[in-house]
């Protein structure tokens, strides 16, 4: 479990409460100085966190893109079937996709997106304050997006049975199916699927997040095209930019080569 933080504001409160949540309460973090990085972050992290963890601050002018990878190779301790969790805050002062896709978190999203064995957990808020809230939720939902029962899904199913800290899981298929639950082995609930998916997606999710003491964490199965090194299928990227936004929805996209 990795955090990658920018800055210690809103997203990444909710990014520490999520992997103190989800790696049972141990997880690393690390900070690149960028331009107009936050000098006192350091002590500040300390202050908030209890000192536990330490934040890793590399020296100005380092590539996040490697500094993460180093990271990833080092909590794996040589074992390359070890599944890393990068946790990414990323905070908004509106919701525009053309600024989300103009920061160089996005950038770093991309390559890790790519990378075998690597979860991208997206932790967004949209906000002006600079400085965390105090306000976390109480309670952690789970929810698998299950369009098949294939080896995509079963992956990402795998995935979120072993995170400890989860109040409920359950899987979600949208339109008609003609499976069943027992073929993921979790209760898959069922949405329809009116107009466009990310509509039919928000409407579902908020059912949940109207509870301000509720968050929602979206696991997505992604395939990996290990050719071309990039991940594949607009069904995804539509998921991806209807909750970019969203508050208390964490998106987990789980990665699987086919």
């Amino acid at each position: 479990m990795l955090v990658f933080a920018e800055a210690l504001d809103v997203a990444a409160e909710g990014a520490v409460w999520y992997a103190r949540r989800i790696g049972g309460g141990s997880f690393s973090a690390v900070h690149v100085p960028g331009k107009s990085t936050d000098t006192g972050i350091h002590a500040r992290w300390f202050d908030f966190t209890g000192g536990e963890p330490r934040l890793d601050v590399k020296p100005v002018g380092s590539d996040p893109t490697t500094v993460v990878l180093e990271q990833i190779k080092h909590l794996r301790e040589g074992d390359e079937n070890v599944v890393v969790t990068v946790v990414l805050p990323e905070q908004f002062r509106k919701r525009s996709l053309l600024a989300a896709a103009q920061r160089a978190q996005f950038r770093l999203k991309i390559r890790l997106l790519t990378e075998p064995n690597v979860v991208v957990a997206d932790v967004p808020a949209v906000t002006s304050e600079k400085r965390p809230e105090g306000r976390v939720p109480d309670r952690l939902l789970l929810r698998v997006i299950a369009g098949e029962p294939d080896a995509r899904t079963r992956n990402a199913v795998e995935y979120a049975r072993r995170l400890p800290g989860v109040s409920e899981l359950r899987g979600l298929h949208f339109g008609e199916r003609g499976w069943s639950d027992d073929e993921l082995g979790i209760p898959v609930d069922d949405a329809p699927l009116e107009g466009r998916l990310g509509d039919s997606m928000l409407a579902e999710i908020r059912k949940h997040t109207a509870d301000p003491n509720a968050a929602v964490n979206v696991v997505l199965p992604e395939r990996i095209d290990t050719g071309l090194r990039r991940l594949r299928g607009p069904r995804a990227l539509a998921i991806k930019r209807c909750l970019l936004f969203e508050p208390h929805v964490i998106l987990s996209s789980v990665p699987t080569s086919q």
